[in-house]
């Protein structure tokens, strides 16, 4: 019989205790996780790094002394072998995201989200664990295309039987961008009353007819529906509520 493999050694770092707290029960109850530490600085997330070797980070952008890019950068700066590093933060700026990418985050998670969708980037994780351990057992270092391609599959979404992520299998219309509409997705579900457009661009830092343009996009699809709101000049302001539906292809 086959061994289990070792759960992966796991490093938490949020400036909220209980946030922390929450993200440490998620890993958990994964099954596949064992949080190692939790920092809640980033001077104390880089101490912990170099004492407790974990092999996946959680990092959180604002953190009171420093921010989580800084961490991030002093991580791929030390020696030995390198960190995983997942980014779970409310900072959507397009250079604090850029710089995220820049720096090798495997995923870029934008509170608030859902378990599901925490549980679905952390099953990508594992996938991507699971196949360098495999090549590793190998015994050559070099990868051919084929390889590598399917290592970078594992690290955008779920694979060996997951639950796919929010836009895995929607074909969007020219002018919308999958990783986009899963930002919107994501927050129009997150607004349990319904929310603009305007405010949704504001929240996601993106032009509002942008933002109009995505939303309408899922109307068409049967997640979203459209009530109208009444302001206090009497015209009504379209608001986008998620519906839960299964999309209409």
């Amino acid at each position: 019989m086959t061994a289990a493999p070792a759960p992966i050694p796991t490093l938490v770092v949020d400036d909220d205790h209980e946030v922390a707290g929450i993200h440490t029960g998620f890993l958990l109850a994964h099954g596949a996780f064992d949080v190692v530490g939790a920092a809640h600085t980033g001077a104390r997330a880089l101490e912990l790094a170099e004492t407790l070797r974990p092999r996946l980070v959680l990092l959180d952008i604002h953190l009171p002394d420093m921010t989580g890019i800084d961490v991030l950068r002093a991580l791929r700066n030390r020696p030995g072998d390198p960190l995983d590093v997942i980014a779970i933060t409310a900072a959507r700026e397009l250079d604090t995201v850029r710089a995220a990418v820049a720096g090798g985050v495997l995923h870029y998670l934008v509170k608030p989200f859902s378990a599901a969708v925490l549980n679905q980037r952390l099953d990508s994780y594992v996938a991507y664990r699971r196949d360098l351990d495999r090549h590793a057992a190998d015994g050559s270092a070099a990868l051919d295309q084929g390889r590598i391609d399917q290592l970078l599959r594992a690290t955008t979404g779920p694979r060996g039987g997951g639950a796919p992520s929010a836009t895995a299998t929607i074909t969007t219309p020219k002018g919308l961008s999958a990783p986009t509409l899963d930002a919107v997705m994501l927050d129009l579900r997150s607004q349990g009353r319904g929310t603009s457009a305007s405010d949704v661009a504001e929240r996601l830092g993106m032009a509002r007819v942008s933002a109009r343009r995505y939303l309408e996009f899922l109307v068409a699809r049967g997640q979203a529906r459209i009530v109208p709101q009444y302001g206090s000049a009497g015209r009504p302001e379209k608001f986008y509520v998620w519906t839960d539906g299964a999309p209409r292809t």
